[in-house]
């Protein structure tokens, strides 16, 4: 679970349920952004 280290023991500030491209996006401190969608039947998530 390295991949989520930057995010540790960060604040969530805000979560957007559905984002504009259908997913979903997590607001966290620092300004560190999480993405998260489903793109063939897969969970995929990245950093913005």
């Amino acid at each position: 679970m390295a991949k989520f280290d930057p995010i540790k023991m960060l604040e969530l500030v805000k979560v957007e349920d559905p984002d504009s491209e259908g997913g979903m996006t997590l607001f966290f401190q620092e300004n560190k952004t999480l993405k998260i969608k489903i793109i063939d039947g897969k969970l995929v998530s990245e950093f913005v």
